[in-house]
């Protein structure tokens, strides 16, 4: 039976702007034995381009945008979720008090709200306000290096109680990522699995931050990383060095 291997990308698979080689090499092994590799990253797919061209791993799904977006190896859009004009505009008006960097996501272009360059992203566009944006928006990114963990979590709690009808927010160490409601890492790579008739325990998912848990949650074989927050471990089953660590020891 075939499996399912899930990862995260940023302090997951992509350390310090890098992918290591020996993650590489797993990756490429077990997709070699004719297994399923998925990406499952808050990234848009305008960020990850740098996985085939520099080193060449093809994923055979992407999960994008916290599950926002869906896409196949070649590039063709699965589905996609929206979130409402209305609905980002009322948030950055909450959220907006100078000290956080805003950024917002169709999927395949990054528009910059203020005055930061914190994504090492192409096709990032600087815009003054929502109203010149003519795509839809997936996701809205607030990054807040200058505030403590503690009140990023209180600011995404309370977002999450004010607009939960419409929206998700999730914390991802010192950024908040905000999605339509309904989506997920874990649902994206959920709806993936069933697609490709891929059972829970053949299913293997690996992250390192709290937008990562939906992933930890659909199946038995969920792995983090021994310099994670303590509190996010009780959420995983395992505990690794690496992703290849977690490859050739536990799926191959």
């Amino acid at each position: 039976m075939n499996k399912l291997f899930a990862t995260d990308l940023d302090g997951t698979l992509i350390n310090n702007n890098e992918i290591r080689s020996n993650d590489r090499q797993a990756i490429l092994k077990l997709q070699n034995k004719g297994n399923l590799v998925v990406v499952s990253t808050g990234r848009p797919y305008n960020a990850i381009q740098m996985l085939k061209d520099q080193y060449k791993i093809y994923a055979n799904y992407f999960v994008l945008l916290n599950g926002a977006l869906i896409m196949d190896s070649t590039g063709s859009k699965i589905k996609q979720e929206i979130i409402e004009k209305e609905v980002i505009e009322k948030i950055l008006y909450q959220v907006n008090d100078g000290n956080i960097d805003i950024s917002v996501e169709s999927g395949f272009k990054t528009y910059i709200l203020t005055d930061c360059n914190n994504l090492p992203y192409p096709n990032k566009i600087k815009v003054n306000s929502i109203q010149e944006i003519d795509d839809d928006l997936s996701l809205i990114s607030l990054h807040m290096p200058n505030k403590e963990k503690a009140e990023i979590e209180e600011l995404k709690n309370e977002i999450n109680n004010k607009y939960g009808d419409k929206i998700i927010a999730y914390r991802n160490d010192i950024y908040i990522d905000i999605v339509p409601i309904g989506c997920s890492k874990g649902n994206g790579v959920e709806y993936l699995a069933n697609q490709e008739l891929i059972k829970s325990e053949n299913l293997y998912t690996i992250g390192d931050s709290w937008n990562d848990i939906s992933m930890f949650n659909i199946t038995p074989n969920s792995f983090t990383f021994n310099h994670v927050e303590e509190e996010l471990k009780k959420h995983t089953r395992y505990i690794v060095n690496s992703v290849s660590h977690c490859i050739e020891d536990y799926i191959l």
